[in-house]
């Protein structure tokens, strides 16, 4: 049987929906542009992130409480972040409101400083009055995507080798890419108390290694991080028979060692990693503990990753990384690596049998001169920032540092 076809009128009928939303869109954007040039910069701050408790715009959100007024735009409730940043200095001065309200719109359009990670109200290019800081969410070897444009006076990096990589991407100039660290790293300074690690199921007189592997495939849109689309770039880990053998046979080594290996994939992750026997964390279990996923990792003896810029930050910690790249080969050619020669750059070893997870995990227990130095030696290739204080370093650069001086 032949297959219906719509009529020209019922295909534009279908399109209009559309079409009416790109154009309010258009609309807005321009009225943001002209809003923006025309309105006076009034001295406070607003911050952006995705999801709402992105670990980049939270300690900008604290940090800038001290200085000057701050309005977090948030797409959930005030009542789901307010615990993040609670006992911030200045958190009277922290006002949370609706992304998509006219107050989140009056905040944007009237602040003299505007911090996001994944763009902002169409992302329009900041007029000169006023400095937007794209603070962007990691770094690492995965090839950028063709995201759309985003408008900034600055953009944040953890590591001169990605930040170079950044003033391309963003076509923007060398010296407008701060290689400070990124914010979320001071996170791992407040290391979660065993109080919140044992609220996660998780005994906490056990040294934890937490496995971070990036998304291969990203999860139904139910379970999606904003407007983030369906995508695959590789089969989950757990799918292969093999992998699930290495990564069971791994918890089991842990935990003769004295040690909990527990598993907290990226948001996106399609992965469920059953059959491994290693204890799943998603972000309600963080949230309903109370602790954050770098506060979390601060409490860490070492982490397992493979392609995630989860190990860029850590990095700051000074403690043993792992790498678990099983379809190294397959993801290079499909999704692409923006560096190459990943093998000989990680700082840690890779980790493809049994027996290199045993030396790994007896790396976690007590670690060796030899692992430090390869550590060490290749951080400092990259050019990674691994001091202490990166938000405090970027409220200086972008000058709100200079508001509680009277500068």
């Amino acid at each position: 049987m032949a297959l219906l076809q719509k009529s020209p009128r019922q295909q534009a009928s279908d399109e209009a929906p559309a079409g009416r939303v790109r154009n309010r869109l258009r609309w807005r954007s321009a009225l943001l542009r002209t809003a923006l040039r025309v309105t006076p910069a009034r001295g406070h701050a607003v911050v952006h992130g995705l999801p709402d408790d992105e670990g980049n715009s939270v300690e900008v959100v604290r940090a800038l409480a001290r200085y000057l007024p701050v309005y977090w735009l948030v797409a959930g409730t005030r009542e789901e972040v307010s615990w993040l940043v609670a006992d911030a200095e200045g958190a009277e001065r922290i006002h949370i409101v609706s992304k998509n309200s006219a107050a989140g719109y009056a905040a944007y359009v009237s602040a003299s400083w505007v911090f996001f990670t994944h763009g902002l109200f169409g992302s329009p290019p900041p007029p000169p009055h006023k400095t937007f800081v794209n603070l962007w969410h990691g770094d690492g070897p995965k090839r950028r995507k063709g995201f759309a444009d985003i408008g900034a006076t600055y953009i944040v990096s953890g590591t001169r080798l990605w930040g170079d990589m950044r003033a391309a991407h963003f076509d923007m100039p060398e010296d407008r890419v701060l290689v400070t660290g990124y914010p979320r790293v001071d996170q791992m300074r407040r290391p979660a108390s065993p109080e919140a690690v044992r609220a996660l199921g998780i005994d906490p007189d056990r040294p934890l290694v937490l496995l971070m592997p990036t998304y291969r495939t990203t999860d139904s849109a139910a379970s999606r991080v904003g407007e983030a689309l369906n995508w695959s770039d590789g089969d989950e880990l757990s799918r292969s028979a093999e992998s699930r053998a290495l990564l069971s046979h791994a918890a089991r080594a842990a935990e003769e060692r004295g040690l909990t290996l527990a598993v907290k994939p990226h948001p996106l992750d399609a992965d469920r990693f059953e059959g491994t026997g290693i204890r799943r964390l998603d972000n309600t279990d963080l949230d309903r503990a109370r602790v954050t996923l770098y506060e979390l990792l601060g409490s860490t003896a070492g982490i397992i990753t493979d392609y995630s810029s989860v190990w860029t930050d850590y990095l700051t910690v000074d403690r043993p990384i792992g790498f678990y790249c099983p379809d190294l080969d397959m993801f290079e050619a499909d999704r692409g690596l923006n560096v190459e020669g990943y093998r000989d750059m990680v700082p840690g070893p890779m980790l493809s049998t049994a027996a290199d997870f045993d030396v790994f995990l007896d790396e976690c227990r007590s670690e060796s001169a030899d692992s430090r130095r390869l550590r060490q030696e290749r951080g400092a290739a990259i050019g990674a920032v691994t001091r202490a204080g990166a938000t405090h370093r970027l409220l200086v650069a972008v000058g709100v540092e200079r508001v509680r001086a009277g500068r």
